[in-house]
Protein backbone atom coordinates (compact mmCIF):
# COMPACT_ATOMS: atom_id res chain seq x y z
CA UNK A 1 0.00 0.00 0.00
CA UNK A 2 0.94 3.37 -1.06
CA UNK A 3 -0.15 6.51 1.07
CA UNK A 4 -0.30 8.89 -1.49
CA UNK A 5 -3.44 10.92 -2.72
CA UNK A 6 -2.39 11.12 -6.52
CA UNK A 7 -3.70 7.79 -7.93
CA UNK A 8 -4.08 6.90 -12.04
CA UNK A 9 -5.29 4.06 -13.31
CA UNK A 10 -8.06 2.46 -16.18
CA UNK A 11 -11.40 1.01 -15.25
CA UNK A 12 -10.98 -2.92 -15.51
CA UNK A 13 -14.19 -5.19 -14.98
CA UNK A 14 -11.86 -8.21 -14.23
CA UNK A 15 -8.66 -6.35 -12.26
CA UNK A 16 -7.55 -9.91 -10.57
CA UNK A 17 -7.67 -11.39 -13.50
CA UNK A 18 -4.54 -9.49 -14.97
CA UNK A 19 -1.90 -11.15 -12.48
CA UNK A 20 -2.75 -14.24 -14.08
CA UNK A 21 -1.19 -15.84 -14.47
CA UNK A 22 0.34 -16.34 -10.94
CA UNK A 23 4.16 -17.14 -11.23
CA UNK A 24 7.46 -18.27 -9.76
CA UNK A 25 9.07 -15.56 -9.84
CA UNK A 26 6.36 -13.10 -10.15
CA UNK A 27 6.61 -10.57 -13.19
CA UNK A 28 3.12 -8.58 -12.57
CA UNK A 29 1.36 -6.10 -10.18
CA UNK A 30 -1.86 -4.33 -9.99
CA UNK A 31 -2.42 -1.26 -8.67
CA UNK A 32 -5.61 -0.69 -7.71
CA UNK A 33 -7.35 2.74 -6.28
CA UNK A 34 -9.03 2.50 -2.63
CA UNK A 35 -11.73 4.88 -0.60
CA UNK A 36 -8.11 6.67 1.06
CA UNK A 37 -5.17 8.18 0.04
CA UNK A 38 -3.65 4.91 -0.30
CA UNK A 39 -2.89 3.08 -3.59
CA UNK A 40 -2.87 -0.79 -3.24
CA UNK A 41 -0.53 -2.91 -4.94
CA UNK A 42 -0.63 -6.91 -5.56
CA UNK A 43 1.74 -8.95 -6.70
CA UNK A 44 0.64 -12.49 -8.84
CA UNK A 45 3.26 -14.45 -6.87
CA UNK A 46 2.62 -18.01 -6.40
CA UNK A 47 4.32 -19.51 -3.79
CA UNK A 48 5.45 -15.61 -2.24
CA UNK A 49 3.61 -12.23 -2.98
CA UNK A 50 6.67 -9.85 -2.83
CA UNK A 51 6.28 -6.55 -3.27
CA UNK A 52 9.04 -5.12 -1.03
CA UNK A 53 10.64 -3.44 -3.98
CA UNK A 54 7.87 -1.19 -5.06
CA UNK A 55 6.35 -0.61 -1.59
CA UNK A 56 10.17 0.58 -0.35
CA UNK A 57 11.09 2.37 -3.11
CA UNK A 58 8.33 4.52 -3.97
CA UNK A 59 7.79 6.38 -0.41
CA UNK A 60 11.40 7.73 -1.60
CA UNK A 61 10.38 8.89 -4.76
CA UNK A 62 6.57 10.24 -4.26
CA UNK A 63 7.34 11.63 -0.05
CA UNK A 64 4.66 9.07 1.14
CA UNK A 65 4.84 5.78 3.59
CA UNK A 66 4.38 2.38 2.60
CA UNK A 67 2.93 -0.54 3.69
CA UNK A 68 3.82 -4.41 3.19
CA UNK A 69 1.27 -6.70 4.84
CA UNK A 70 1.45 -10.44 3.98
CA UNK A 71 -0.14 -13.30 5.53
CA UNK A 72 -0.37 -17.08 4.33
CA UNK A 73 -1.41 -20.23 6.09
CA UNK A 74 0.89 -22.93 6.79
CA UNK A 75 0.71 -25.97 4.43
CA UNK A 76 3.75 -27.29 5.23
CA UNK A 77 2.88 -30.83 6.66
CA UNK A 78 0.16 -31.55 4.61
CA UNK A 79 -0.25 -35.21 3.34
CA UNK A 80 -1.39 -34.35 -0.05
CA UNK A 81 0.88 -34.89 -2.64
CA UNK A 82 -0.44 -32.82 -5.48
CA UNK A 83 -0.22 -29.64 -2.84
CA UNK A 84 2.21 -27.35 -2.71
CA UNK A 85 4.31 -27.13 -0.39
CA UNK A 86 3.44 -23.59 1.70
CA UNK A 87 5.11 -21.84 5.18
CA UNK A 88 2.99 -20.07 7.11
CA UNK A 89 3.65 -16.31 8.04
CA UNK A 90 2.74 -12.78 8.75
CA UNK A 91 4.03 -9.58 8.11
CA UNK A 92 4.04 -6.52 8.55
CA UNK A 93 6.83 -3.78 7.08
CA UNK A 94 6.03 0.38 7.30
CA UNK A 95 8.08 2.22 5.19
CA UNK A 96 8.80 5.83 5.03
CA UNK A 97 10.17 8.68 2.71
CA UNK A 98 13.50 9.05 4.62
CA UNK A 99 16.42 6.98 5.53
CA UNK A 100 16.68 5.08 8.49
CA UNK A 101 18.62 2.57 10.51
CA UNK A 102 17.75 -0.21 7.50
CA UNK A 103 17.11 1.56 4.06
CA UNK A 104 13.84 3.68 4.95
CA UNK A 105 12.11 1.12 6.73
CA UNK A 106 9.92 2.84 10.04
CA UNK A 107 9.15 -0.68 11.34
CA UNK A 108 9.02 -4.64 10.93
CA UNK A 109 7.11 -7.30 12.25
CA UNK A 110 7.35 -10.93 11.33
CA UNK A 111 6.53 -14.35 12.24
CA UNK A 112 7.16 -16.46 9.58
CA UNK A 113 7.73 -21.11 9.70
CA UNK A 114 10.31 -23.17 7.65
CA UNK A 115 12.63 -26.19 8.28
CA UNK A 116 13.63 -24.56 11.69
CA UNK A 117 10.42 -23.87 13.13
CA UNK A 118 8.47 -21.00 13.47
CA UNK A 119 10.35 -17.76 14.46
CA UNK A 120 9.32 -13.63 15.03
CA UNK A 121 11.24 -11.10 14.61
CA UNK A 122 10.57 -7.17 14.91
CA UNK A 123 12.65 -4.19 14.51
CA UNK A 124 12.03 -0.22 14.16
CA UNK A 125 9.89 2.56 16.28
CA UNK A 126 7.10 0.54 18.08
CA UNK A 127 3.95 2.35 16.51
CA UNK A 128 1.16 3.97 18.90
CA UNK A 129 -1.50 0.77 17.93
CA UNK A 130 0.84 -2.24 18.34
CA UNK A 131 -0.70 -4.96 20.72
CA UNK A 132 3.11 -5.02 22.50
CA UNK A 133 1.80 -8.06 24.85
CA UNK A 134 1.17 -10.51 21.73
CA UNK A 135 4.78 -10.27 20.94
CA UNK A 136 5.61 -12.24 24.31
CA UNK A 137 2.98 -15.00 24.10
CA UNK A 138 4.25 -18.28 24.39
CA UNK A 139 3.14 -19.69 21.21
CA UNK A 140 5.21 -17.78 18.38
CA UNK A 141 2.36 -18.15 15.74
CA UNK A 142 0.06 -15.75 18.11
CA UNK A 143 2.34 -13.27 18.48
CA UNK A 144 1.65 -11.51 15.14
CA UNK A 145 -1.98 -12.96 13.61
CA UNK A 146 -4.33 -12.30 10.67
CA UNK A 147 -6.42 -10.30 13.19
CA UNK A 148 -3.94 -8.19 14.62
CA UNK A 149 -2.94 -7.33 10.49
CA UNK A 150 -6.27 -6.10 10.04
CA UNK A 151 -6.20 -4.08 13.02
CA UNK A 152 -3.04 -2.44 12.89
CA UNK A 153 -4.20 -1.44 9.04
CA UNK A 154 -7.33 -0.21 10.46
CA UNK A 155 -5.33 1.73 12.85
CA UNK A 156 -3.50 3.42 9.39
CA UNK A 157 -7.18 3.62 7.53
CA UNK A 158 -7.00 0.57 5.93
CA UNK A 159 -9.39 -2.02 5.33
CA UNK A 160 -7.27 -4.38 3.91
CA UNK A 161 -10.05 -7.38 3.59
CA UNK A 162 -13.37 -5.33 2.98
CA UNK A 163 -14.12 -5.39 -0.95
CA UNK A 164 -15.44 -2.19 -1.11
CA UNK A 165 -12.73 -0.15 0.52
CA UNK A 166 -11.26 -0.62 -3.05
CA UNK A 167 -12.15 1.64 -5.84
CA UNK A 168 -13.07 0.59 -9.24
CA UNK A 169 -9.77 2.40 -11.32
CA UNK A 170 -6.76 0.08 -10.96
CA UNK A 171 -3.33 -0.71 -13.30
CA UNK A 172 -1.68 -4.01 -14.13
CA UNK A 173 1.99 -3.17 -14.85
CA UNK A 174 4.09 -5.94 -16.28
CA UNK A 175 7.70 -6.16 -15.36
CA UNK A 176 10.04 -7.25 -18.08
CA UNK A 177 12.68 -10.08 -17.42
CA UNK A 178 13.65 -13.42 -19.32
CA UNK A 179 11.69 -16.36 -18.37
CA UNK A 180 13.13 -19.74 -17.60
CA UNK A 181 12.29 -23.38 -18.66
CA UNK A 182 10.10 -24.98 -15.22
CA UNK A 183 9.20 -22.12 -13.85
CA UNK A 184 6.20 -22.24 -12.29
CA UNK A 185 2.75 -20.85 -13.61
CA UNK A 186 -1.51 -21.75 -12.18
CA UNK A 187 -4.28 -19.82 -12.33
CA UNK A 188 -5.90 -18.54 -9.67
CA UNK A 189 -8.03 -21.29 -9.76
CA UNK A 190 -5.00 -23.93 -9.96
CA UNK A 191 -3.44 -22.37 -7.43
CA UNK A 192 -6.50 -22.90 -4.68
CA UNK A 193 -6.77 -26.15 -5.26
CA UNK A 194 -2.83 -26.77 -5.20
CA UNK A 195 -2.30 -24.66 -2.01
CA UNK A 196 -5.81 -25.59 -0.41
CA UNK A 197 -6.77 -22.43 0.48
CA UNK A 198 -10.86 -22.03 0.61
CA UNK A 199 -12.34 -18.45 -0.57
CA UNK A 200 -11.68 -16.27 2.87
CA UNK A 201 -8.18 -16.75 3.18
CA UNK A 202 -5.81 -13.96 2.20
CA UNK A 203 -2.27 -15.47 0.75
CA UNK A 204 -0.01 -13.07 -0.12
CA UNK A 205 0.84 -9.35 0.47
CA UNK A 206 -0.78 -5.87 0.30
Amino acid sequence: MLDHAHRTGVRQSNRLLDRQPLTTPLDRYLLVETKSNWTAIFANGLRVNDVFSPVSHLPLRLNCRGLEVGYAPDRSKSDRKDLIRMWGHALFALYGPSNTDWLNRIRYLSVSNDVRGWSFSESGDVQQYEELDAYKKRQIQERLTFEMLERYCRALGIEVNQLDFYGPRSCAVKTTGQKHRGDLSMSIAEAKSHLDLQFGSSPGSF
